[in-house]
């Protein structure tokens, strides 16, 4: 009797020992070992997949890694409600926030007014632009014009030709006069009339011929038939074009020089296909040259060109510019500035749009850490900011920093970037097309304030 309740007493013993130990295993060491492997799982808040036993640096972005355990109580604190919010939308935990350098700015209405530079280069005015030829056939035997730049004034001895037609037509004009003058006491009014015409048809000749009404008198009075005759230029300007040299046997009509009047140039401004836009005819432009950096030459829009250029890809406008110093040259090449906009719109800074090429994103600020895609329309740039002309109203509150990590992080949590949702299933992509990239996005330089944000708070 004795020994049985000895051995009913050790299995009591014992059974309450092994109860003990298991709730001690339960209550402490089990829980202690849940709550070490926990903190020991460290997890990149921009790239979950990322997992390690220990800290680091995440492999994608070079993020500090981040406890597991941590992460999850920043989840559970951020809050659930997804009421309104967009199911393209993105979570950031507040971590996330601080990492990814997030900042924001509420949308407002601006006063947009600047302006835009284009390139030009200066062009005679073809309205001032001139040849002289000879009106007659013959040998060229002294040109008063040497060179090409030369300047020269209307009424000026251009060249001194020999020609056979220019002597026997003076000396057909001489014998006309000759005859008027005999039949003229006749009183015959017939006779008196064909010599009178005889002599009309000579005189004209020779005017067509470019002789002037000094040399035709001249030659009236001394009767003196000249073999060569000088030929004055009817413009002014400057040769650009010398054609010729002495001892050419000239042909009528065939150009001896080019002479331009500088006085006035035109300026021609390539404007690109983005910018046509804002390009009216009559608007003010400033134009500048290197070569006069301190010198700004104000005129207007005189012409649009209604052709486009296929191979530049630019229209161009022409600016008529007075020229009296000519410090515009011919083929000069200047900058000029043209006031195209002007009005009130949404506004943001350049940093807040994603440009994909095919669309303009900005993220939107929700409750409880949720960031919105908005696709938007840019319009015109100044300042730093862009004009919204649609996608936005005033008081959003849109990222202005950290909207290129966000967009990552849509591309990990929703499968597709913010700039690809509303593509087909196959979308047809061209090879020979270039990538577009934002340069106001700078993934570094926000990973590196990310970065450095992060230590100052430790």
């Amino acid at each position: 009797m004795d020994k049985t309740i000895k051995i009913l007493i050790s299995i009591l013993i014992m059974t309450i020992i092994i109860a003990a130990g298991f709730w001690v295993y339960n209550s402490f060491i089990k829980k202690n070992y849940m709550e070490s492997s926990v903190k020991e799982i460290y997890t990149c808040p921009m790239h979950p997949q990322i997992v390690q036993d220990r800290p680091g640096q995440c492999p994608i972005c070079g993020m500090d890694l981040v406890k597991k355990s941590d992460y999850d109580k920043e989840e559970e604190l951020s809050g659930h409600n997804l009421s309104g919010v967009n199911v393209n939308a993105v979570k950031l935990s507040p971590s996330q926030q601080i990492l990814a350098n997030v900042q924001t700015t509420k949308a407002s209405t601006m006063q947009f007014s600047g302006e835009k530079t284009f390139n030009g280069y200066v062009k005679i005015n073809e309205k001032n632009f001139a040849h002289i030829s000879t009106a007659v056939s013959g040998k060229i035997v002294n040109m008063f014009l040497n060179f090409e730049g030369q300047m020269i004034r209307k009424g000026q001895p251009v060249l001194e030709i020999y020609s056979p037609e220019l002597v026997s037509t003076q000396k057909e004009y001489l014998l006309a006069l000759d005859n008027f003058n005999q039949v003229k006491p006749s009183g015959n009014r017939v006779a008196i009339e064909q010599a009178q015409s005889l002599v009309n048809s000579s005189k004209e000749r020779l005017i067509l011929w470019e002789m002037s009404l000094s040399q035709i008198e001249h030659l009236e009075k001394t009767r003196d038939v000249k073999t060569t005759t000088i030929q004055y230029s009817r413009f002014s300007g400057v040769v650009t074009k010398k054609y010729v040299h002495v001892g050419h046997w000239a042909m009528p009509g065939e150009d001896i020089y080019d002479v331009a009047d500088l006085s006035t140039v035109w300026v021609i401004a390539n404007i690109y296909e983005s910018d046509m836009q804002y390009i009216k005819s009559g608007q003010n432009v400033d134009i500048y040259s290197s070569a006069y950096p301190q010198d700004v030459m104000r005129a207007k829009i005189n012409f649009i060109d209604p052709v486009f250029n296929p191979e530049s890809r630019t229209m161009e406008v022409r600016i008529d510019v007075s020229n009296k110093n000519q410090m515009l040259k011919p083929d000069m090449y200047v900058k000029v500035k043209i006031n195209t906009f002007a009005g009130q719109t949404i506004g943001v800074p350049k940093n807040s749009v994603i440009r994909t090429g095919e669309h303009d994103i900005v993220y939107i600020e929700k409750e409880n850490g949720f960031y919105e895609p908005r696709e938007v329309q840019v319009g015109y740039e100044h300042d730093g900011y862009y004009a919204i002309t649609s996608g936005l109203a005033e008081g959003d509150i849109v990222v202005t920093s950290g909207g290129f990590l966000i967009d990552s992080e849509t591309q990990i949590q929703k499968g597709f970037t913010s700039g690809h949702e509303k593509h087909s299933d196959n979308p047809v992509k061209n090879d020979n097309e270039e990538p577009k990239i934002n340069p106001d996005q700078d993934i570094m330089k926000d990973l590196k304030d990310s970065k450095q944000n992060l230590e100052h708070k430790h």
